[in-house]
């Protein structure tokens, strides 16, 4: 029987839609890995004419204690007889008329640097995999590169890919799988609430990246912004280099929850160019703005009507009372939900450390959504306290 998952249809859709490069970022037992060579094995079996798909990961060893045990199990809920169409000595798989080949980078660098081919599959690529390897690979894949691994922490994929390519980026936890075998589960979730697994259950129960030391937002996850909640926006200014960061924030008191929604991170706008962006990214043209009070000329010059624009922001600046060590605290003391298209955000999340953590004192960089973010907060528990609510 062949059974599929969310994560399954999830890659299936972004392929049918065209997605050139799609990116599986989870947590253990999620099935991304599984429902990826099923998507595989779906195009190459019903494609009319030959393909050639290569699945890859650092070394040959590896794929065969993994990928080449999972493709039996694939082909086998499929109907067929793997050992049929396995060439053990070439390493590949005849699919209908395509092929599946298999192979590791580090064993076979004139795989990573010849042939052509229409699918490609990059397994655990932060294992052992660099840069230039999946660049490589991928200008040298016609129809679609997947990606996939268990993000222990920030590495080329999200430096150098997510920011630069056109990309499907899909979340996955063992939430998501609900064939994962029941002993499997059970060890996934013995780790969940101890406090010496804390980083291991951040990786690979909730599919996270891995948390840095002195990392000081360790309290949020994915999930969908709450539209039933009032919300705003908050908009810190870039000074070059930096960027101007926008996001919509909304506040569930009750539930001590604050949800984001990264809006835009652009850098060297003009003052026109910054309007566009903050038209484009509000709901309605009355939506409440929480900007940085650091530029009141800024501030005042979006508010003002223009020959290009007749709307005239709601804007406001935020009135800083406190410190920013003293409001990251109160903050801490909420679980964030940000939407999985935030990826600044998640970056800034993972790179704000503090300075000097005994003293409160973070490092003033990865903070610009973050204080975007921070100035809707401030603004929320000032009207709050004087009993009036936004």
């Amino acid at each position: 029987m062949v059974n599929l998952t969310d994560i399954y249809f999830k890659n299936a859709e972004a392929f049918d839609q065209g997605q050139k490069l799609i990116i599986n970022e989870g947590g253990q037992g999620s099935s991304k890995t599984y429902s990826i060579l099923q998507n595989i094995y779906d195009i190459l079996k019903h494609s009319k004419r030959p393909l050639i798909a290569s699945v890859c990961s650092y070394a040959l060893p590896h794929l065969k204690i993994g990928i080449v045990r999972d493709l039996y199990n694939i082909l086998l809920s499929y109907g067929e007889n793997p050992d049929a169409i396995h060439n053990k000595t070439d390493h590949f798989f005849k699919i209908g008329k395509s092929t599946l080949e298999y192979f590791g980078i580090r064993d076979n660098y004139a795989k990573v640097h010849g042939p052509r081919r229409e699918l490609l599959f990059i397994n655990e690529a932060n294992n052992r995999v660099n840069y230039d390897d999946f660049d490589q690979l991928n200008q040298r894949t016609h129809l679609c590169t997947f990606v996939d691994y268990n993000p222990r922490s920030e590495f080329w994929v999200h430096e150098r890919v997510i920011p630069h390519f056109e990309h499907e980026l899909i979340h996955s936890t063992y939430l998501d799988n609900p064939w994962l075998p029941e002993a499997e589960l059970s060890k996934i979730l013995w780790k969940k609430d101890k406090s010496e697994f804390t980083n291991w259950w951040r990786v690979y129960g909730e599919g996270k990246i891995g948390i840095n030391e002195g990392q000081i937002f360790t309290n949020w996850t994915y999930g969908e912004f709450d539209n039933t909640l009032s919300y705003s926006y908050g908009l810190d200014f870039g000074f070059h280099p930096h960027p101007d960061a926008m996001l919509k924030s909304a506040i569930d008191e009750k539930r001590k929850k604050i949800y984001w929604d990264e809006k835009f991170y652009k850098s060297g706008q003009s003052t026109g160019e910054l309007k566009k962006s903050v038209l484009q990214s509000i709901e309605k043209s009355n939506d409440l703005i929480v900007a940085d009070c650091a530029d009141p000329r800024m501030i005042n010059e979006l508010k003002t009507k223009s020959l290009t624009s007749k709307l005239k922001l709601n804007i406001v600046p935020v009135k800083k009372d406190g410190t920013v060590n003293e409001w990251i605290k109160t903050l801490l003391d909420y679980q964030f939900v940000i939407t999985e298209d935030s990826f600044n955000l998640q970056k800034e999340f993972n790179n704000y450390l503090w300075s000097d953590k005994k003293a409160g004192i973070p490092i003033d960089d990865f903070n610009h959504l973050i204080d975007a973010g921070r100035y809707c907060f401030m603004y929320h528990k000032q009207k709050v306290n004087t009993n009036v609510w936004i």
